[in-house]
């Protein structure tokens, strides 16, 4: 995101920009003052179930789900790893995409996941879900700033959505945001996703070979979506700017199966292993998210490669998890390429899945016949 620079003239008006990256499973929030635009600070420190402030969790992102009782809701990390939550939300604001559904969101169900349509609409959920963003972002900033600046500087919200949305769904995100506090008109700005999560990674290359004129595929790789768009190069100087070379296409086919799809792997392996339980798979589940290579607590079987309880997964188990999800994406990217009339020079990688290096391999192998490099974004997993 480009923020205007003063250089030395008082005139240009102090806001402080909070952008927001609403995403289908993770969502995070970054800010900056249009006075000192260099400096950019990403929100790190998340309420969980024992903080509802700034003691919380670490972390870049914070999971898109909220959960209702009769004292309220919970959203994020207040959420428990067990127990029904809406998920996927996001999803149901664009009627005129596939409804939040594909091959491997039916074939691995989240058990977790609150039917879309139990008891609120995805309208409700956005905008419950983005009040608590807010909500924190403000906290956030109450303790970073005086409150002094805080009383005279306006704040102004900056929030993506796919650039596959229809007109009618980023209107709805637009409501949604207004009745969740981010403002009205011109003081709330609606962008694309790819394009915001393109200039970040490009500005952050300085790739030195790519040249006005040149055409780029991005492929962004979250952890619910993978939406792929083509642009062109437009201009370097006095600032990047790039446009629309083809329309974008996507599908659910984001990280977040890798998990389903080792969770099924464990439970047709493991389930009737007498050591087997709940705790064990809750483990399990933990330490493939960060590791993806041993699991404590298993009886030993060195037909199923556990020894000393620990499972070790072979390079042929990680394949067979990685083939379904990691086969879809490829397919997107080649009707991308297709469907992208000029010569494509690059794949440009964003997004937390978008820094797999699996991912990013496999890719590079299908395309390799075409001469089209693939590169992966510094700090890809932070793009607002």
């Amino acid at each position: 995101m480009a923020f205007p620079t003063d250089n030395g003239n008082q005139s240009v008006e102090r806001k402080i920009i909070m952008a927001v990256d609403f995403g289908t499973t993770y969502s995070g929030l970054a800010w900056a003052q249009t006075r000192k635009p260099e400096i950019q600070s990403p929100v790190i420190q998340w309420p969980d179930a024992t903080s509802g402030g700034l003691e919380g969790a670490t972390s870049d992102k914070v999971p898109t789900e909220i959960q209702y009782s009769d004292q309220g809701y919970k959203w994020g990390f207040q959420i428990s790893d067990f127990g029904q939550r809406h998920q996927w939300f996001k999803l149901g604001l664009d009627q005129s995409q596939s409804g939040g559904s594909s091959g491997l969101a039916k074939k691995y169900p989240d058990n977790n996941a609150s039917p879309p349509a139990y008891g609120r609409g995805p309208e409700v959920l956005v905008k419950d879900y983005l009040t608590a963003l807010r909500c924190h972002a403000e906290r956030v900033l109450r303790h970073k700033l005086p409150q002094s600046a805080l009383v005279s500087t306006p704040i102004e919200f900056v929030i993506t959505v796919p650039a596959v949305w229809s007109d009618r769904a980023q209107a709805s995100t637009r409501r949604c945001a207004e009745q969740a506090g981010m403002g009205t008109g011109s003081s709330l700005h609606i962008i694309s996703e790819p394009e915001a999560a393109a200039m970040y990674a490009l500005d952050a290359m300085d790739p030195h070979n790519i040249k006005v004129g040149d055409t780029f595929v991005l492929c962004d790789a979250g952890g619910g979506t993978v939406d792929l768009i083509s642009y062109k190069v437009s201009a370097l100087k006095p600032v990047l700017r790039i446009e629309e070379a083809a329309p974008g296409n996507g599908s659910l086919c984001g990280s977040t199966f890798l998990n389903r799809i080792f969770h099924k792997f464990l439970l047709d392996r493991f389930s009737a292993d007498s050591n087997w339980d709940e705790d064990v798979l809750e483990e399990a589940m933990k330490r493939f998210e960060v590791t993806r290579t041993t699991v404590p607590g298993l009886r030993d079987n060195a037909a199923y490669g556990v020894r000393r309880g620990r499972l070790r997964l072979t390079g042929s188990d990680v394949s067979k998890i990685f083939e379904p999800v990691v086969a879809e994406v490829i397919s997107l990217v080649k009707d991308q390429i297709s469907a992208t009339k000029a010569e494509v020079k690059a794949i440009l990688m964003v997004g937390g899945f978008g820094q797999s290096v699996f991912l990013r391999n496999s890719i590079r192998s299908a395309v390799a016949d075409q001469g089209i490099e693939v590169m992966q974004s510094p700090n890809g997993f932070v793009k607002t």
